[in-house]
C-alpha cells in the first residue's frame, strides 16, 4: 500500500461526496465520474501492439536476481502459448510462495523504483508472465512487458479472448516497495522486504492468470498488470489510466490485490476483506461473493470507501470501471522490515489464490457483466455487520495493540454492535460517519503491537 496516507477521512480518495470544507479540492476527491460507465459495442481493435517507449532494452545487473530463480530468457515460449487456446504448464513454474520468496528476498533490497532490486523484479516478473501470457507491446525481450513513466516501469501481459476479445478484465498488483525507507524492530535487518505488501498480492495475481491461461477458457481478452510506484501515490495505476493499453470503457472490471497473506491479529487469521464490490452492482456482489465463498476464508464485503483510497483500485473506480480490492488491511508488520517472508501465512495465500481465480475465470465468461454504479452510497449496514465481524473475531488478541490501540479497538466494537443492534431502519448519515471514524482508527491500531514470525 502506498507510502503516503491521508491524514483524515476528509481526503479519502473514495469520499463520493466533498469534505465539509467546501473547497474545490476536496471536491475534487471524489471518484464517482459525471456519468456512469456502459460497456458499448465493441467497434476497437484488440489489445494495440504499438510500443510505449524508444528506449533500448535494459540490462540487469546481474546480482540482482538470485542465482537460482534468473530468466534464461525473458521473451515468451512460441511452444508453450497457444493464442486462445491452453498452454501447457512448465515444470519449473513456481507457486504463490515461490513468487513471494523471490520478490521478498534480500537480493533485491524492497524493490523500490528506480533501483536495481526493482530491474530484477521486473526481469524476474516477465520471465514467470511468459511462461503463459504474450507480451503487450511490439517490442523485443523484457521491454514487450513494460509500460514505462517518468518514475517506474509498469509490467503488462496479454492473455487473448475468444468470441468476446474485444473486451477487456484487467486483473492487478503492485510490485514496488519502499526501499530500505522503513522502521525495523532488528538493527541488524534494514530491508523492507514488502512480502505480504506486496510481494504475495502479485503472486495471487499471477499464479490466478495463469490457472486461467491453462484453462484456455477466456472468452474475454485478460491484461495482468503489475504496477510500479504505488507506494509513492498510486503513480502506475494513474499513468495506465492516463494511457490504457484497452479502452476503459471496454474494461468490464478492474481485480485489485494488495496485502495478502497477512493476519491482522492471531484470533482473526481466517478474516479477509473485499473492498469495492458494489461499484459494479448487484452482479459484480454476487460473483466477488461466490468467488470468497469458494475458499475457506472468511471474506467481508465491503463498501469503496473503507479501501481509504489506498491501492490502484482507486484508478480504476475513479474512470468509471467496476473494481474489488482484495485485502487483510495492515497489522504490526506493515512497512517494517519485518514484513518478510517469514510474516506471510501461505496456507491463506493459497486460500486468497483459489477466490482470485474464481472470480477471475467467471469475469473472463459471464453474460452478466458488472455495470459501475455511480449512485452506490457511501457505507451501508452491511458495512456494519461486516465490520463487527472482524471486530468481534479480533477481541481475544486487543491487547497486543497496547492501551491506546485496545481502546480504540474497543470502542469500535461497541459503537458497531450499537449500530447492528439498532437496526437497518436506525442507520443514518449519522451512522455513517461513527462507522467511518472508528474504523480508520482500527486500521491505524492493528499497526502497532508486534509483527508475528509465522516461520513454523
Amino acid at each position: 500500500m502506498q507510502r503516503h496516507l491521508a491524514a483524515s477521512l476528509c481526503v479519502l480518495a473514495i469520499v463520493a461526496t466533498a469534505c465539509s470544507s467546501g473547497s474545490d479540492d476536496a471536491a475534487d476527491t471524489t471518484l464517482a465520474p459525471d456519468a456512469p460507465a456502459t460497456i458499448e459495442p465493441v467497434t476497437t481493435e484488440p489489445v494495440t501492439t504499438e510500443p510505449v517507449t524508444t528506449e533500448p532494452v535494459r540490462t540487469v545487473p546481474e546480482d540482482t536476481v538470485p542465482d537460482d530463480t534468473a530468466p534464461a530468457d525473458t521473451g515468451p515460449d512460441d511452444s508453450e502459448t497457444t493464442g486462445t487456446g491452453a498452454v501447457d504448464e512448465p515444470s519449473d513454474r513456481l507457486d504463490a510462495r515461490g513468487i513471494v520468496e523471490v520478490l521478498a528476498a534480500d537480493d533485491l533490497a524492497g524493490r523500490d523504483n528506480g533501483t536495481d532490486g526493482s530491474v530484477g523484479s521486473q526481469a524476474f516478473l516477465v520471465e514467470q508472465l511468459s511462461q503463459f501470457a504474450e507480451p503487450a507491446y511490439d517490442a523485443e525481450g523484457i521491454d514487450g512487458y513494460l509500460q514505462e513513466f517518468a518514475v517506474g516501469s509498469n509490467i503488462l501481459a496479454v492473455i487473448p479472448g475468444s468470441d468476446l476479445a474485444d473486451e477487456y478484465v484487467v486483473i492487478g498488483a503492485h510490485y514496488d516497495h519502499v526501499g530500505t525507507d522503513c522502521p525495523t524492530s532488528d538493527p541488524a535487518d534494514d530491508i523492507c522486504n514488502g512480502a505480504t505488501d506486496n510481494a504475495a498480492g502479485a503472486a495471487a495475481a499471477i499464479v490466478a492468470a495463469r490457472e486461467l491461461a491453462v484453462s484456455g477458457s477466456s472468452r474475454r481478452t485478460v491484461i495482468i498488470a503489475l504496477w510500479d510506484a504505488e507506494e509513492d501515490g498510486l503513480l502506475g495505476s494513474e499513468h495506465y489510466a492516463s494511457d490504457p493499453l484497452a479502452p476503459l470503457d471496454q474494461t468490464i472490471a478492474y481485480v485489485n490485490f494488495d496485502i495478502q497473506g497477512s493476519n491482522l491479529l492471531p484470533s482473526a487469521a481466517n478474516a479477509t476483506i473485499a473492498v469495492g464490490a458494489e461499484t459494479g452492482g448487484q452482479p459484480f456482489v454476487d460473483a466477488v461473493t461466490a468467488a470468497a465463498d469458494a475458499s475457506t476464508l472468511d471474506t467481508a464485503l465491503l463498501s469503496v470507501i473503507f479501501g481509504q483510497g489506498r491501492s490502484d483500485h482507486v484508478n480504476f473506480v475513479a474512470n468509471g470501471v467496476p473494481s474489488v480490492f482484495f485485502t487483510d488491511a495492515t497489522n504490526a508488520c506493515y512497512h517494517t522490515a519485518q514484513d518478510d517472508v517469514t510474516a506471510v501465512d501461505f496456507g491463506k495465500l493459497d486460500q486468497q489464490v483459489v477466490t482470485a481465480s474464481v472470480l477471475l475465470a467467471d469475469l473472463a465468461s459471464t453474460d452478466t457483466l458488472p455495470v459501475f454504479d455511480p449512485a452506490a452510497p457511501v457505507a451501508t449496514f452491511g458495512d456494519a455487520v461486516a465490520l463487527l465481524g472482524i471486530a468481534s473475531a479480533a477481541q481475544p488478541d486487543f491487547a497486543m495493540l497496547g492501551a491506546e490501540g485496545e481502546a480504540i479497538s474497543m470502542q469500535l466494537l461497541a459503537d458497531v454492535q450499537a449500530l447492528v443492534d439498532a437496526g437497518p431502519d436506525a442507520f443514518t448519515e449519522a451512522s455513517v460517519g461513527t462507522l467511518l471514524g472508528g474504523a480508520a482508527g482500527f486500521v491505524e491500531a492493528l499497526t502497532t503491537g508486534i509483527c508475528d514470525d509465522l516461520d513454523p
